[in-house]
């Protein structure tokens, strides 16, 4: 009897430890990794970042794992600075959904001066990356789970970044990038953060950015994944093998489509119809065809089908890691600050809001309509001069901007006049020096000579007017733009040519934005002297 007893109390404890044990499998199906993290072994590089390049981010994951990730600049000198983009594509059988359409962009973290950025993963997040933050168990990675994870919908991917944002602020707090001290969060790509990454960001041309594809030197099928037997051959990819785009990301276009945070609505010519739809897929993946893949290309996914979340086999998706907005008090004050003084005429100070008329005077328009509205008693006047000053305030913002850019392309084709008088200068000058080795050696009369001389009278002329052309070029530029407005403009101009590694080209936008400066002093023609400048600039 006593042995039937121990038996059953043996096989009741037994049975209370499944049960605690699989409670805790629950908890930690929750939480992955936050326990078993410490205790597994780091990953091989190869399975998170197989094409290691200078200026990767490394981000810890759950299970010893790791995440790459590279930064995608974007211009924007103020809190309230932004970039604006032309997204899309010209095709009249296409325009519903990818019509192109100007939009603005931002970075989350601040990088240099006249740059924010935003980080975006360096490769299509794989399948041991998704089982290590979503199903709580360490399994050892193996090449073929360095495959894109698929057959996940945008619950998924939304489930995905929130875990690994929690277990981010708990486990890997120290790697996680902050602004203001305030971490950062994964999350989806928008739409637009996809395409701007897709297209080579800043470190392509504004022409390149405005092609199909990003530059491919060595043709595409070295840098996408497509349909046929030559590429993917009808199955998806391990990450990373092929090139990378200008911004060193791999398969942004084919291999798998990939989900972004925006839900799917049409195309209304400039602008977003208001209906909202299914998520959103970008890219293409190994089943388009190396002629339909594009960076514009975008398609809905209905959420749902048969009574069920729609997944595919080819869809996958990449995360991005950001800040909020409003980091801190102190940057809310700024932001503040720095709307307040959109659409003011640069250089006027704002009058105290409790000002009237009497005795002032304003050269800014938008503050003299503030003061006439806080001097009129009749609301719904009120309310119509305050229309008209935001009215205002943002056509001017847009002057301004339409202003600076077009302020930086004036410094930039400046710039390129400087140096090709440098490369006609040279080239005129080997010419002289042969023409007159031919006269020392055979005299004018020689037809080689002659021949030489019939060359290097219409080069000399063409130079002339080329000098001409540069003058007219530089008094110009000193005439339409202001001084700060230029000299804000040539910082972003350098910091652009760098990015996209036109330093050649640096010395001569210095060169000419410095002669436009000294004009802009005291209005005097130094043709001869800018020539010269340009030629010995070497």
């Amino acid at each position: 009897m006593q042995v039937r007893w121990t038996r059953l109390n043996a096989c009741v404890r037994f049975d209370r430890f499944r049960q605690r044990r699989r409670r805790l499998a629950g908890v930690l199906a929750l939480l992955p990794g936050l326990v078993m993290a410490a205790a597994q072994p780091s990953w091989p590089e190869k399975y998170y970042n197989p094409k290691p390049a200078e200026g990767d981010v490394i981000v810890p994951l759950p299970c010893g794992g790791a995440m790459t990730f590279r930064k995608v600049g974007v211009e924007s000198a103020g809190l309230l600075d932004d970039l604006m983009i032309t997204l899309g594509t010209s095709s009249e059988s296409l325009g519903y959904a990818e019509n192109p359409h100007h939009t603005h962009l931002a970075g989350s973290f601040s990088g240099t001066p006249n740059s924010r950025y935003f980080l975006l993963g360096k490769y299509e997040v794989s399948q041991a990356q998704y089982a290590a933050v979503m199903s709580g168990e360490c399994r050892k990675p193996t090449m073929k789970t360095r495959l894109p994870q698929t057959q996940v919908n945008w619950f998924d991917a939304v489930e995905f970044a929130h875990r690994y944002s929690l277990w981010l602020n708990g486990e890997g707090a120290a790697a996680l990038p902050k602004e203001d001290g305030v971490p950062g969060f994964v999350r989806l790509p928008t739409e637009d953060e996809w395409e701007y990454a897709a297209r080579g960001g800043d470190r392509v041309s504004p022409v390149d950015f405005r092609e199909k594809t990003p530059p491919m030197p060595e043709g595409i099928v070295r840098y996408a994944w497509s349909a046929g037997t030559a590429s993917a051959n009808g199955k998806a990819q391990l990450t990373g093998l092929l090139k990378p785009n200008p911004l060193g990301l791999h398969d942004m276009l084919g291999n798998v489509d990939e989900i972004t945070l925006d839900l799917f609505r049409l195309n209304r010519l400039d602008r977003m119809h208001g209906q909202v739809g299914g998520f959103v897929i970008r890219g293409g993946n190994y089943f388009t065809s190396a002629a339909e893949l594009r960076t514009s290309l975008r398609q809905e996914v209905p959420l749902y089908k048969n009574g069920k979340a729609l997944r595919s086999k080819t869809t996958g998706f990449r995360v991005v890691i950001s800040t909020p907005v409003i980091t801190t008090p102190d940057r809310l004050q700024k932001i503040a600050g720095a709307w307040n003084g959109l659409g003011s005429v640069e250089g006027d100070e704002h009058q105290d809001e409790n000002a009237g008329l009497k005795g002032k005077t304003f050269d800014d328009p938008v503050e003299e309509l503030a003061a006439i509205a806080r001097t009129v008693g009749d609301k719904d006047m009120k309310r119509r001069i305050t229309a008209l000053r935001d009215t205002m305030r943002a056509t001017i913002e847009a002057r301004n901007q339409q202003r600076d850019k077009a302020a930086r392309e004036s410094l930039r084709l400046g710039g390129l006049q400087c140096q090709n008088l440098q490369e006609d200068a040279i080239a005129i000058d080997f010419l002289e020096k042969v023409y007159n080795k031919c006269l020392k050696m055979r005299g004018a009369e020689n037809k080689r000579c002659l021949a030489y001389k019939s060359r290097l009278d219409p080069e000399q002329e063409a130079l002339e007017d080329s000098v001409g052309i540069y003058a007219e070029s530089l008094m110009g530029t000193a005439q339409n733009y202001p001084a700060p407005v230029l000299q804000a403009q040539l910082e972003l101009q350098i910091e652009d040519l760098k990015k996209r590694h036109f330093d050649t080209q640096i010395p001569f936008v210095n060169v000419y934005s410095k002669q436009v400066a000294e004009y802009g002093k005291d209005w005097r023609v130094r043709r001869q002297d800018w020539f010269k400048q340009c030629a010995e600039k070497r």
